[in-house]
């Protein structure tokens, strides 16, 4: 009795108090303490639940021995630990959050709701039981971890004839390393991974009927293109593929769309590897990165797909090294002219990519106060910029931009769960004003609680301003009626973000068909055997313990925030521009149209191998 009374006390005092108030429990109870939290913790990761049957019992498999071995691991972690690590109130706080984050979603990725939390009194009980047995592991790791990168000093490696050719040629020894390890890819995919937004995006340019054309009103009918994907990008890969229909070989025009995409990625990879050098971090972590880079599948996989989104994750690296040099270095002319070009490519490569120019640049304003005036220049020109391309050249070649559609992705998907759980209350007022803007009728037959899409493709193309402005009273109408509907909605379409046991990784390795249908000959070549190989290997390396989790998307956001709060705690506070395009990055995620899409996540996953190394390389300095 006096043990569990002390995990309780201990449960109240970290959580609800916030004091770091010591007391004593006796040696001879330690150990039952011990015992019982390891019990609490293990049944916590183990445990299954159904909504149905409050636990899930009907499986043959109890899970004993795994039960097992991580209850005695527990026992011996907080024997270690619990009473000799030091607590942090930032910590305790993300321990808070990250165990929160671990309860509700996986109650959402079973039930897409919180049924398995609050759902019923049993439900409450083994929450509050998994929340005593989660929060004081997470709590004690992230200290120790604090404590252990604190403190970690990387020897560098011994010199030999690799050592040295990589130290006199940093970036053509990364270059050439990393396209040999792509080859492979290169040579399988050949010419190019054709995703279903690239063929659209051909169909743009060649002035074929496609998706983006049903979805706006083109301001011209002869003008196909549109501000749906990035036109810059558009053009690219669009014109590479006349000039391949040009020449008679279509494959040929995807192969130097390859071949462009491949050089630029591999020399911003090989660039970035040169930078850390030039800061003086170790040779051992350059080495990694080097051998992450080359190695681990999902980088040569993206080198070889036509998607805009690998132009737009090598720009923000780019942008994370440049805002580093910023605060550390001399802001001359021609850094302005540097970093000026890179904003604008941002946003060109990415509708959205302004968003993460405001939230991190500005930033720059506080912590570099001798650099104000160059960086209110370069915002200037930047924002100058995008409202011209936006509002004058754009219109003046008459292509269409983007629907409205495209940043209601939110409320849609609170309007379709409305509709799919809650019909009953809604007027037949009601359900007129919401028939202007989407197609009411189809939207419970297409409601996905996770993707937006299919509710996004029922929008109106003509509906006016002040069908939307009455669908937005009604969409608030509702709000006040059923809050818990339109929370649940949000969060099925964005836990996965914050959420590491969940996955929706995939990777694009078979070609779309609609070039093809359309008459063009686009066709991979006779090396299925090796295509097959590398598919299983990029396939397979979630998987992989460890390793597989710098493809998790949720675990990736957990290191984010474990970054964002060491900064703060180890009064770093400077680093916290390095986060910021990431962090942007995660609040545009969340409001993106599904969950956790590794496509929107690869810019700032790809970027956290430079962003660990600058935040190791300056980890004893307050000072940039």
């Amino acid at each position: 009795v006096e043990c569990v009374l002390f995990v309780i006390n201990y449960f109240i005092q970290k959580m609800f108090i916030f004091t770091d108030k010591k007391w004593t429990i006796p040696e001879a109870l330690k150990k039952y303490v011990f015992l019982l939290l390891a019990i609490l913790t293990s049944f916590s990761f183990i445990v299954e639940l159904d909504p149905n049957k409050i636990i899930l019992n009907t499986r043959h498999n109890t899970d004993a021995i795994p039960f097992l071995i991580l209850a005695v691991f527990l026992y011996m972690f907080y024997k270690k630990y619990m009473f000799k690590t030091k607590k942090r109130t930032g910590f305790r706080v993300l321990s808070i959050i990250f165990t929160l984050l671990l309860i509700f979603g996986y109650s959402f990725d079973v039930t897409d709701s919180a049924k398995l939390v609050y759902g019923n009194a049993a439900f409450i009980a083994i929450s509050i039981i998994k929340f005593i047995g989660i929060f004081p592991f997470i709590e004690i790791a992230l200290n120790k971890i604090y404590d252990y990168f604190t403190t970690l000093e990387i020897k560098d490696i011994k010199k030999n004839r690799i050592v040295e050719c990589f130290e006199k040629h940093p970036f053509i020894f990364s270059f050439v390393v990393i396209l040999i390890c792509y080859l492979p890819y290169i040579i399988a995919f050949y010419p190019a991974i054709m995703g279903y937004d690239p063929a659209n995006q051909i169909k743009e340019v060649l002035g074929i009927h496609n998706r983006y054309m049903d979805s706006v009103v083109l301001l011209d009918e002869s003008v196909t293109i549109t501000n749906f994907n990035p036109v810059i990008h558009t053009l690219l890969l669009g014109y590479c593929f006349k000039f391949g229909i040009n020449i008679g070989s279509v494959n040929i025009g995807l192969f130097l769309y390859s071949i462009i995409q491949v050089l630029f990625m591999v020399c911003t990879l090989a660039y970035s590897i040169k930078f850390l050098k030039r800061e003086k971090v170790p040779n051992k972590i350059i080495f990694i990165i080097l051998a992450m880079y080359s190695l681990i599948p999902v980088f040569p996989f993206y080198a070889m797909s036509t998607n805009k989104d690998t132009f737009f994750t090598m720009l923000i690296l780019l942008y994370i090294i440049k805002l580093y040099e910023l605060i550390k270095y001399d802001y001359k002319f021609k850094n302005i002219i540097v970093m000026t070009l890179l904003c604008i490519m941002l946003f060109l490569f990415r509708n959205n990519g302004i968003y993460t120019i405001l939230l991190s640049l500005p930033f720059c304003l506080i912590v570099s106060k001798n650099k104000r005036k160059e960086i209110i220049l370069t915002l200037f020109i930047v924002v100058i910029s995008y409202v011209g391309y936006n509002k004058v050249l754009l219109p003046y070649y008459k292509i269409t931009p983007t629907s409205i559609r495209e940043v209601l992705s939110v409320p849609f998907q609170q309007t379709a769960a409305l509709i799919k759980n809650d019909e009953d209350i809604i007027s037949k007022e009601d359900k007129e004003v919401i028939s202007k803007v989407l197609d009411y009728d189809k939207i419970m037959e297409k409601y996905d609680p996770e993707l937006a899409d299919n509710v996004k493709n029922t929008f109106n193309r003509y509906a006016t301003d002040d069908d939307v402005k009455n669908y937005f009273g009604v969409w608030f109408k509702y709000l006040l009626k059923r809050p818990l509907t339109y929370v649940d909605a949000t969060v099925n379409n964005i836990y996965g973000y914050f959420y590491p046991n969940t996955s929706r990784w995939y990777l694009y390795y078979s070609y779309n068909t609609k070039l093809k249908d359309a008459g063009f000959d686009y066709h991979y070549n006779n090396l299925s055997g090796l295509r097959s190989v590398l598919s299983g290997l990029g396939n397979g390396f979630q998987f992989v313990p460890v390793l597989g989790l710098f493809v998790n998307i949720g675990f990736t956001v957990w290191i984010y925030l474990y970054l964002l709060t060491y900064s703060i705690i180890s009064k770093n506070k400077k680093y916290i521009l390095i986060l910021l395009p990431a962090l942007s990055l995660i609040l545009v995620c969340m409001a993106s149209p599904a969950n956790a899409y590794f496509r929107y996540a690869m810019p700032y996953i790809f970027s956290l191998p430079v962003v660990l190394a600058i935040l190791y390389k300056n980890k004893n300095s307050s000072q940039l």
